[in-house]
């Protein structure tokens, strides 16, 4: 494939802010073809310096710039109302990936003190979580971790997500009224591993109603993987079982998808879960009439849709700091570390394309369409 390396390089300077010139080569060398020219970074140095793309502004009067226009940009995010949980972190990937806007954290940190004064102190620390010493997974798609979220689900809406272990990106993320069901999570699961290209070595989840037919699905794939791989030796394919591919546990001891709910709360749905629990209190909603449901599913759900979408990719691409009091711990960038790496290789296995179409065509009989993860 071939493209533009100045665009190629501006693209990613101005919507991954914590890339440096060496990253940013690397990025063009694996996912483009460029005839006859290595990318170094050197050059993407100079093709930035060629067109003005600076990292930092010694002109006082182009900083002053600068601050000026991440203060504009974030009041008309405050003022649409799509970034009232978001910290500083946050802020700064979702300027970048959104709208390829570079932004300082000092001047995101003066635009938050000036704008949203009640928002800095809602965010502010209070008593931390214990953390585990470390969390070891071999590499991507090794596990995958999934729960459903229903902070939401009386007042009709159901969420239901999966997260890869080792680089804590979020794989699929499903925002509706049917969640908790067996069949719509066997279709997010089938959809996903079509999207991916193959199924991932583990999968863990709480023994829900939700998760059987997902489940079943899975191991079939895994026990067919087994039978079509001619190095496994007939004693250790009978041997096989579904614990060799799926997890049972609750829903506390899966912490990575815990941590994402709590991720989750704490920067989007909070202000959503007050407003619906105000909306009751004043009597502008009851959970028994199923006409109010109807009506509030209606008017917030493609809001919320669209927000937590937001929120999902920020989440993907922001980045992940290093902790030094956890000597195993993965820092980076989940998009980035999805792609694995020497040290930490892809795993996953192949599936059966005949069987997951068959799968497919049994679940598309009743009726509803796969979602977008």
């Amino acid at each position: 494939m071939e493209i533009d390396l100045t665009s190629a390089v501006g693209h990613l300077f101005h919507h991954n802010p914590t890339y440096s010139d060496l990253d940013i080569a690397r990025r063009i060398t694996e996912d483009y073809s460029i005839e006859h020219l290595t990318v170094t970074a050197r050059l993407v140095k100079r093709i930035r310096l060629e067109q003005g793309w600076l990292r930092r502004h010694n002109d006082p009067v182009a900083a002053e710039m600068q601050e000026a226009s991440t203060i504009d940009a974030i009041e008309q995010l405050l003022a649409e109302g799509r970034i009232r949980q978001y910290g500083r972190r946050q802020l700064i990937t979702h300027l970048a990936r959104k709208y390829g806007h570079r932004s300082r954290e000092n001047d995101v940190r003066t635009a938050l003190q000036i704008l949203d004064e009640y928002g800095i102190t809602s965010r502010t620390p209070r008593m931390k979580k214990k953390r585990l010493d470390n969390y070891v997974v071999p590499g991507p798609d090794w596990l995958w971790c999934l729960d459903g979220h229903d902070k939401l689900a009386r007042f009709g809406i159901e969420i239901y997500g999966c997260v890869d272990a080792y680089s804590r990106k979020i794989i699929w993320f499903f925002v509706g009224s049917s969640n908790r069901t067996q069949v719509s999570v066997l279709r997010q699961y089938l959809y996903t591993v079509k999207t991916v290209g193959y199924c991932p070595n583990f999968i863990r989840s709480d023994k829900g109603t939700e998760t059987p037919m997902m489940a079943d699905a899975h191991y079939f794939f895994y026990h067919t993987a087994c039978f079509n791989d001619p190095t496994i030796p007939d004693d250790v394919f009978n041997q096989i079982c579904f614990s060799d591919c799926y997890i049972y546990g609750k829903s506390t001891g899966n912490t990575r998808i815990e941590s994402l709910w709590y991720q989750m709360i704490s920067r989007t749905t909070e202000q959503w879960i007050l407003f619906f629990s105000a909306l009751e209190a004043d009597g502008w909603f009851r959970e028994d009439l199923a006409s109010d449901q109807v009506i509030l599913v209606f008017i917030f759900m493609p809001i919320l849709q669209d927000v937590i979408s937001d929120w999902v990719e920020d989440h993907n691409a922001a980045p992940i700091r290093p902790q030094r009091h956890r000597s195993l711990h993965v820092p980076g960038i989940p998009n980035d570390l999805y792609r694995g790496s020497p040290n930490a290789p892809k795993h996953g296995f192949d599936f059966d394309r005949d069987l997951h179409s068959e799968l497919e065509r049994q679940v598309l009989d009743y009726g509803t369409s796969f979602p977008d993860p």
